[in-house]
């Protein structure tokens, strides 16, 4: 029973129209995108562009939140960069840190709940189960097709790759993190360089709110 409620509160939250905001923070030296809801800070001749990115994530499970940041970085300098997932972590308004998550995490925690019923203009089925299971859900006689399963590929060709980026050249992808958006004030997220402790300050800085 709980779980039907809770699957209906998303199917009617998507239908009227119900979101929430994550909007940057300016900062010194940042120059904001509003149109894109995107920050970007330059340091070192490097150039890093973030923005939340969960409307590219569907992230409908009731054992948690996988939400995503769109991370762009521009290697203005002369010399390689070496990046990672390791570079990144994320803070929010009550002080707790969470890590990246690596994208076969995340399909693993999409995966154990993935048939919502969600409102997509998509009818399609990657699994044979899904398949049964639309018989069931198809009795509600609605209109609207409904999508079973997050694009398990997406996962993996968005989210941001390891490795060097040589000089003038640029790097773009989501960084996936396990956090419930909708119960903070805002975020942080931190963007080390290879080789800066932790400890130390960050390299780089973006702040959210979350609306």
């Amino acid at each position: 029973m709980k779980r039907s409620f809770l699957s209906l509160a998303i199917v009617i939250c998507f239908m009227t129209g119900c979101s929430l905001k994550v909007l940057p923070v300016p900062v010194e030296s940042g120059v904001v995108n509003q149109k894109e809801s995107t920050q970007t800070l330059t340091k070192d001749s490097i150039s890093i562009t973030v923005g939340s990115a969960d409307t590219q994530l569907y992230t409908y499970n009731l054992e948690g939140t996988v939400s995503a940041f769109s991370v762009l970085i521009d290697n203005q300098s002369n010399n390689e960069i070496p990046i990672d997932t390791d570079s990144f972590l994320l803070i929010d308004s009550d002080g707790n840190q969470y890590f990246p998550l690596t994208p076969e995490k995340v399909k693993e925690i999409i995966s154990k709940d993935s048939y919502y019923l969600i409102p997509y203009p998509y009818v399609g089925f990657y699994y044979l189960e899904d398949y049964e299971k639309s018989s069931f859900y198809n009795t509600f006689n609605s209109q609207l097709p409904y999508f079973y399963e997050v694009y398990p590929q997406d996962i993996y060709t968005k989210a941001i790759a390891s490795g060097t980026i040589i000089p003038k050249a640029k790097v773009a992808g989501l960084v996936y993190f396990k956090i419930d958006l909708s119960g903070k004030k805002g975020v942080k997220l931190l963007v080390y360089k290879k080789g800066t402790a932790k400890s130390a300050a960050p390299d780089f800085i973006f702040p959210f709110k979350i609306e």
